[in-house]
């Protein structure tokens, strides 16, 4: 999906050879397609005439749940990115100019993900404000870890989950390795830094390791650039804008809750939340050997495909142990 013909003239010529290939300029053309058709994946350009690509992967999301979306993109504007993750929930940020090989081998994942992972087509959609809270109540063995380094955030959160919930707080990634190596980590509410680093890299390794964790960013970065990594290399599942009001943190924490439960109970579904492949498996090997999930829990299996948990082929050749490697990596301690 495209409104500039030249791009759909080089998409197509890419493609062609390997999947069944439709297009169109116009997005009532291409909603029109999706609910006519069963598409794996949906290609769309961001900034289009009458619909930008984050309303339009929205409405794809709603009529096909099952077609894995990608947003193509030659800007990263911030607003447009945060939409991407919240309301379209994309697989991949894709940069204008794009890798050939990069992006056929991103397409062809995602469509074997849309087959061998089927969703069903919902006969009444549910949106996340609709989502039954009572019902979302948390358990002291689901835990909550946050990083970040101010307290007024850590108290914020304290107040909104109660006793429901047990909230860890980590001021640096090396508190969260030691939280994550004790404790069963669902959901992690992260700044795009804690302490004197960045957290990108360590949930990347922590998604990448344990994809049944689920991350969300709560944050005043404003660079789409960086959020656009965050959804390739991190798979975050929402993003909140700093300063946010308690009720919208609440709800935005018990979809994600959800979310982890959900794969938990349907573990073949992680393969919809893989990321990129990471430069530091080193630092992969630390966070599995430190995280409180069991290797074996919420892992996929039964597909003929690469799937997350890839990453696990050999974690007893880990060069150090995930506490000493983080030492090493972030500090002393």
């Amino acid at each position: 999906m495209d409104d500039e013909p030249s791009v759909l003239r080089s998409l197509n010529w890419l493609m062609q050879d390997r999947f069944d290939v439709s297009s169109a300029t116009d997005a009532c053309e291409g909603l029109e397609l999706v609910c006519n058709s069963d598409f794996d994946v949906v290609i769309s350009d961001q900034r289009m005439p009458g619909m930008t690509g984050t309303e339009f992967l929205k409405r794809v999301k709603e009529a096909s749940p099952n077609t894995m979306r990608l947003l193509l993109t030659g800007y990263s504007e911030y607003a447009d990115v945060l939409r991407s993750v919240n309301d379209s929930e994309v697989f991949r940020f894709l940069n204008k100019p794009w890798n050939n090989q990069h992006l056929i081998d991103t397409v062809a994942y995602a469509a074997t993900v849309a087959r061998e992972v089927p969703l069903p087509r919902p006969s009444n959609p549910t949106s996340t404000t609709e989502i039954d809270m009572d019902g979302l109540r948390g358990r002291r063995t689901e835990a909550v870890l946050l990083m970040d380094e101010d307290p007024a955030i850590e108290h914020q959160l304290r107040a909104i989950l109660g006793d429901e919930m047990l909230l860890l707080w980590a001021r640096n990634p090396s508190d969260a390795i030691r939280l994550l190596h004790r404790h069963k980590v669902a959901v992690i509410v992260a700044d795009t830094r804690a302490g004197y680093g960045s957290t990108l890299d360590l949930i990347r390794a922590v998604k990448r390791c344990s994809p049944n964790i689920v991350p969300m960013i709560y944050t005043t970065e404003g660079d789409g650039g960086n959020i656009g990594r965050l959804i390739n290399e991190g798979q975050i599942f929402r993003f909140i804008a700093k300063p946010a009001g308690p009720s919208y943190v609440n709800r935005m924490i018990r979809s994600a809750l959800q979310k982890h439960r959900d794969l938990m109970a349907q573990p073949a579904r992680i393969a919809r939340h893989a990321v990129e492949v990471s430069h530091s498996r080193e630092l992969e090997h630390a966070v599995d050997g430190a995280t409180g999930w069991n290797p074996t829990e919420g892992a996929p299996r039964g597909a003929s495909f690469d799937l997350v948990m890839a990453a696990r082929e050999t974690t007893s050749t880990a060069p150090v142990s995930g506490v000493a490697w983080l030492k090493r990596l972030f500090g002393k301690s």
